[in-house]
């Protein structure tokens, strides 16, 4: 998304140059320069981060019910040459989330089952939640515990296909696994779909100030940003249903 920013202001001095307005021109280069420092030396995305994800900065308490389930969504994965499809970078930290949490409930005496949600988006040839529930179960989470949903594509698939399974295993407390940036939109999908949640953040990305433009902080710009039109899209989805549109945050900021 920044990118096609920056091509549009410098597509529009490149134009107004043709045209012969100078000072338009002139007035594009600056706005392409301001917006890569802005971006790039970490203005934008630290301000941007900081708003989106503040709900989530701290993880709340783990008050156990009888029964829980612990809902992870999953990332993006590798298909590495001649091996199989593994979790990608993103992917791990809400894995050793889950995991933890796992261990936490289990040490609790309570009982705990380990939902994935995520179909093969990225056409890998195997579903996500397939993929992660091969390092979940190296990692000590024993299969007795963990169910798959193989179909989803989207978030808001994560949600709609979450119901059938949580249903089946009868949980009273329901933990979702994700990002801090991701946790906001995936709240609201499951809120919207009658699932009250507790939202867990993995991994919690935050914009770098630098003196010289980084790459780093154009790319979770451009996350932040798809996040917020993404939650923008739900809400619509949402209203075209006739479905109040759920409070996503409050789990988190009441603990």
């Amino acid at each position: 998304m920044t990118e096609i920013l920056l091509i549009v202001l410098l597509a529009a001095a490149w134009i107004a140059g043709r045209a012969g307005w100078r000072r338009l021109r002139l007035a594009g280069i600056v706005l392409a320069w301001l917006a890569v420092l802005a971006i790039g030396c970490g203005p934008v995305p630290a301000w941007l981060l900081q708003h989106w994800e503040a709900p989530y900065a701290h993880r709340p308490d783990a008050q156990w019910a009888a029964s829980n389930a612990v809902v992870l969504l999953t990332a993006s994965a590798n298909n590495p040459p001649g091996g199989r499809p593994e979790p990608g970078q993103g992917g791990y930290t809400r894995i050793a989330e889950t995991v933890a949490l796992y261990r936490s409930c289990r040490e609790a005496g309570t009982r705990c089952t380990v939902l994935v949600s995520g179909g093969d988006a990225s056409m890998l040839g195997e579903p996500l939640a397939q993929v992660y529930r091969h390092v979940l179960v190296r990692l000590g989470v024993p299969e007795a515990d963990i169910v798959l949903e193989p179909r989803s594509r989207t978030t808001w698939q994560n949600a709609e296909f979450a119901r059938a399974p949580l249903a089946r295993i009868g949980a009273e407390k329901v933990w979702l696994v994700s990002s801090a940036l991701h946790l906001r939109r995936a709240e609201f999908a499951f809120r919207h779909f009658g699932i009250p949640v507790t939202p867990m953040r993995a991994d919690y990305p935050r914009g770098v100030w630098t003196w010289v433009p980084d790459a780093y902080n154009f790319q979770v710009t451009d996350l932040a940003l798809h996040e917020c039109g993404g939650l923008l899209l739900y809400r619509w989805q949402a209203w075209r249903q006739g479905v109040p549109a759920p409070e996503a945050g409050s789990a988190a900021a009441g603990g």
